[in-house]
């Protein structure tokens, strides 16, 4: 990340489809669109660091696939430490606006970040990066080697659309991408049995059977039927699981679920 432009004056009406698009399954069609004609980009992704823990939440490619979601069986991209992120985070913190961030790709640390790069070769990264609230949010753009490297009228054209950009994507995150998550984890039993194996809570598998039934929506009868057990048992297990996470009852068990999912 050598070269740092700070956010400049918006021109009026550049970002109006993005705008039209927030909250819609178009959002990162249009994103893209306005991307590349505003700037050449030719693939972006959306991150976000929340509580410490940083998530890529969507993106899309000129090729009609997001190139770093999919990939070839022969080479993934890399589960990165997210490093770059945190680094941009710091940046952040000290500017009023979101920043465009250009790297030199030469200069990026990650290996394996780096040799993800060279497979699909991309010749030019920047990332567009500001806070919303407590979040960090940052737009990574890319071009190929056949199209070459971002040009410096395109840098400053995405400074001057920075806050707006930024902006736009934590609003779709709250009515879009978050959403989308919320409902794919509680799908079925099954998928809020693997989040809470996967959170590692410490509840005997039977405590998170009725847990998992309970979130699902499954009334104590239900509960019973389904695990073939009384209904006076299962009381047993929901007292049991409200006094070990130290909770009143259903809504609070919802809320510690949402939390850590």
């Amino acid at each position: 990340m050598a070269t740092m432009v700070m956010q400049q004056e918006r021109r009026p009406g550049s970002l109006a489809p993005v705008v039209d698009a927030l909250g819609t399954d178009n959002f990162e069609s249009e994103t893209l669109r306005v991307l590349h004609e505003l700037a050449g980009a030719e693939h972006y992704s959306v991150y976000r660091i929340r509580n410490g823990n940083a998530e890529f939440l969507g993106g899309a490619s000129i090729r009609g696939r997001h190139a770093i979601t999919t990939v070839p069986k022969d080479h993934r991209w890399p589960p990165r430490s997210y490093a770059e992120l945190h680094q941009a985070n710091e940046v952040v913190r000290s500017s009023a606006h979101a920043v465009v961030l250009h790297d030199e790709m030469e200069d990026i640390a990650d290996p394996a970040l780096h040799s993800a790069l060279e497979y699909f070769q991309i010749v030019d990264r920047v990332m567009v990066c500001g806070r919303s609230v407590d979040d960090l949010y940052a737009l990574a753009l890319l071009r190929s080697r056949e199209s070459g490297q971002f040009e410096d009228d395109a840098l400053t054209d995405l400074a001057a659309s920075a806050d707006t950009l930024i902006a736009a994507c934590a609003k779709h995150a709250s009515l879009h991408w978050d959403r989308g998550r919320t409902l794919a984890n509680f799908k079925s039993v099954e998928v809020i049995e693997r989040n809470l194996r996967d959170g590692n809570w410490g509840l005997s598998e039977r405590e998170l059977q009725v847990r998992a039934r309970i979130l699902f929506g499954i009334s104590a009868y239900g509960i019973a039927l389904d695990l073939g057990l009384g209904e006076e048992t299962i009381a047993t297990y929901r007292k049991r699981l409200y006094a070990r996470l130290k909770i009143a009852g259903r809504h609070e068990l919802l809320q510690r679920y949402l939390s850590l999912i």
